[in-house]
This record gives structure tokens, sequence and C-alpha cells, in this order.
């Protein structure tokens, strides 16, 4: 099968005769339609994971072709959750635990299994979730970033009547600060361009200047900082008040910054201030597919598409995607 890949000695290859993956027990061959590239992406490009030799991608839409345990999805179009249990693993008591950090697991595209940017892929079959009629194919391959996003809800972090505020205007930010709007919240965005802080609905919006942090100190209950830089979790810091929530939500690879904020300067304002630093990862697909037929979500996941590639311009559709500017690329299979 055609298959984008990466690897530390021979870099991205799009490889014509990669493997086509065997269906092991309790799993379903996937036909992919779609595949999103996602920022982790490019920061694996970058030596996010150190050693990594594998099929890029974790964000989806396919069709079952095959699942020996659960005939009745075969045909189905599904997305799935991207950690995957260690079939030696003791089960952990805690379901959210067992989601997100099963001891030994490996993780879709990113850790120990080929990922989402191939004709075909596997998943555990209690990793998929069925795509409703009403979402298209396009939509559907913003569950996974939009599961991410109701992390949030689930981890319990924002109370009714916080005053919230979202550092980004990347592909996550977006989606963050779109569903604390569906979720009830008073939102204000702040991120560098404000076109694309326009694309989300119902939020306050600010395009970050010189003097945003001071004139901001100490205003929010809560802020979710999703840049994933080293300006966005100082200004942060900054406009958490005392006692308050700071959501990390972005992972970046390890860079030389000289203008990165020494880890005292964060860890002395969380003490002193005793803020609570929350980290917030993979999230529930359920609530992230019924989010998908709202109008909010689909004017800005569409506004979000910026490119689509076939997988055969594969490096192409990575170049584009690594452009200053551009949000969601996305690949077609054919």
């Amino acid at each position: 099968m055609q298959a984008l890949t990466f690897s530390e000695e021979e870099g991205l290859r799009l490889r014509s005769g990669h493997q086509k993956p065997d269906v092991a027990e309790g799993h379903a061959l996937i036909k992919v339609i779609r595949a999103g590239i996602c920022s982790t992406d490019l920061e694996i490009l970058k030596g996010y994971v150190p050693g990594y030799d594998q099929v890029l991608g974790h964000e989806f839409v396919g069709k079952v072709e095959s699942c020996p345990s659960e005939p009745s999805l075969i045909g189905q179009r599904v997305v799935g959750e991207i950690n995957c249990r260690c079939h030696d693993a003791q089960p952990h008591s805690d379901a959210i635990f067992e989601r997100n950090h099963s001891h030994g697991r490996t993780v879709l595209g990113i850790i120990g299994k080929d990922g989402t940017m191939a004709e075909y892929l596997t998943l555990p079959t209690g990793n998929l979730h069925t795509v409703p009629e009403e979402v298209t194919d396009q939509d559907a391959c913003f569950a996974e970033p939009l599961a991410a996003a109701c992390r949030i809800a689930e981890q319990q972090v924002l109370q009714k009547g916080d005053t919230v505020a979202v550092v980004g205007d990347g592909k996550l930010g977006l989606l963050v600060a779109q569903v604390l709007v569906l979720e009830g919240h008073t939102v204000t965005h702040f991120g560098k361009h404000k076109h694309k802080l326009s694309l989300v609905s119902g939020t306050h919006h600010e395009v970050v200047t010189e003097d945003t942090a001071e004139r901001h100190t100490a205003a929010f209950d809560a802020v979710v900082e999703a840049s994933g830089s080293s300006h966005g979790i100082k200004l942060a810091s900054a406009m958490t008040r005392p006692m308050g929530s700071i959501v990390l939500k972005s992972t970046c690879s390890a860079v030389s910054d000289a203008s990165m904020p020494a880890w005292s300067d964060i860890a002395n304002d969380v003490v002193v201030n005793e803020k609570r630093l929350q980290g917030s990862r993979c999230g529930p697909f359920a609530p992230a597919l019924e989010a998908l037929k709202d109008a909010r979500i689909q004017r800005l996941v569409r506004g979000m598409l910026t490119e689509v590639f076939p997988l055969s311009e594969g490096p192409a559709a990575i170049k584009a995607a690594q452009t200053k500017g551009v949000l969601k690329v996305q690949l077609v299979m054919q």
C-alpha cells in the first residue's frame, strides 16, 4: 500500500510498497478515507519522538473493511482514539486513566504504531467510534483534535461562571475556544491573527500586543495555553489570577529558544500565587462527534481547512502544513 513515513535516518518518504497491516485479534482493518495533518506530526519531523520510524498521522476518518471479532462494524465509517492498550497491561480501575495512560500503550502514528497517512490502518475495536450519517468525511476528520478540546470539561478544571481565556489561534486553540463557548463559558481569545480568531463564534477576541499581559494581569480565573510557545505560557501565567488554573494543551519538540522564560519564573509564579497547573491531552470522542453536528463547529472546521492533497502528494502536503499562516491540511486516499 501507499504510506507516508518518517525516520531520523531516511527523513520523510512516500512509500508505494509499504506492508499492509495484518488484523490482530480484537482489531479492525480500516481503509482510510481522509487523514489530517496535526502540529504534533510537524513536531515529530523536528525530533519530538526520538527514534521515530513509522507511518505518520493520528487524525482520520475511514471505513472498516475487515473485523473478525465484530463483523457488524464492517462497512461502518469510523474515527478512532489513538491510545492503544498493551495486551499485557493490567486493567486500571479508572476508565480515563486506561484510555490515556495505560502502561505499555502504543499511540497511533506517534509511539510504536503506524499511523493514518496510509491507505490502511488497524485499531482495537474498543478504540472505534461510528460517525453519524449527517457528519461529512471532511468534518469527521476533525474528531480527534476536537475530542482533545473536549478533554478540558472532562477534567472539571473550569467552574460555572469562571472568567476564561484561551491563548493561541492555531488549530487546537481555535477548537478549544469554540468548544468552551458551546459549553457555556464566556471566553476571551488571544492570538496573533485577527482573521483566525474571527473563525470562532461567540468569543471576545484580541490580537496580542506588547502590553497584553500588563492590561490583563491576573484577570482570569482560568487560562488555556494552546499556542505551544514560550510567549504563550508566559502570557497565560501572567493573566491567571492567584489560585486560578492554567491548562496546558500543546506539546512541542525541544528547541533552543533564547526568549523562553526561565522555569524559575513560571514555577515561582505558580507557587507564590498558588495556581493550579493542569496538563490536558486526549479527550472523549462521543461529545466531539455530537459537537460536529453543531453549526458553529461546522463553520469553524470548514473555515480551518486550508488545503486538501491526495496521499500521492504527501510530502507537498506536509510542506504546505508547515507554511506560516496555514491551518488544517488534509490528505485524501485514492
